[in-house]
């Protein structure tokens, strides 16, 4: 994606930096070029610090907890075998599969169409296309932290309502049904836990 972020502490709120922070971290986790230096800083943190009664705080100490057990060549291993594979993946990542049944479909057209109101491009050297739940992270994290000009919260909303929340948990639950998923079925509870957290907030906002 052809983006630059500039980052200004003073018009980005705490709590937008700690959404930007998961939609980063979840981007990196489903890009399947996880890094032993990534999950080093997993292994730094002191789970008895994380508020565990929360969902989303025992989802991540579970995370975290998990990165212990694994490297990264195991890691990226796990992503191939079920996410790309041979044939057809054992689960699918990509939005117009759940919200069409086929990949390139018209779900990845109209991503593309509202791609390009915020001037955002593919990178050409990428393999996944734009619907791709890595890609879409990424997006989410710029439209949080963009102030050149910023995306405002309804914005936000808008793109995740349409192209991200019909088909998440679909998704999140693949993953945890799948059967070699030793790593990411942690990853898919995080993710749907957390999008969850961000389908809450975005209802909330707009009844308000």
């Amino acid at each position: 994606m052809n983006t630059q972020v500039q980052q200004e502490d003073n018009l980005i709120a705490g709590e937008d930096w700690a959404r930007a922070d998961f939609y980063g971290l979840l981007s990196q986790l489903f890009s399947g070029k996880v890094t032993d230096e990534f999950l080093a800083r997993f292994r730094e943190i002191d789970r008895d610090t994380l508020d565990i009664t929360t969902p989303l705080g025992f989802e991540f100490s579970e995370l975290i907890r998990v990165v212990g057990q694994f490297d990264s060549k195991k890691i990226n291993q796990e992503f191939v075998d079920n996410f790309i594979g041979v044939g057809r993946p054992e689960v699918m990542l990509y939005g117009s599969y759940y919200m069409a049944g086929f990949l390139n479909e018209k779900p990845l057209i109209a991503l593309r169409d509202d791609l390009a109101k915020f001037g955002l491009t593919r990178d050409e050297a990428l393999v996944e296309t734009e619907d791709h739940i890595a890609f879409l992270c990424e997006v989410m994290r710029y439209l949080i932290l963009a102030d050149d000009p910023p995306v405002s919260f309804a914005e936000q909303r808008a793109f995740f309502q349409a192209h991200m929340a019909s088909w998440y948990v679909r998704m999140a639950n693949d993953i945890e049904a799948a059967s070699n998923t030793d790593f990411y079925k942690t990853v898919g509870r995080l993710a749907r836990v957390f999008f969850d957290v961000e389908t809450q907030s975005f209802d909330f906002e707009s009844a308000v």
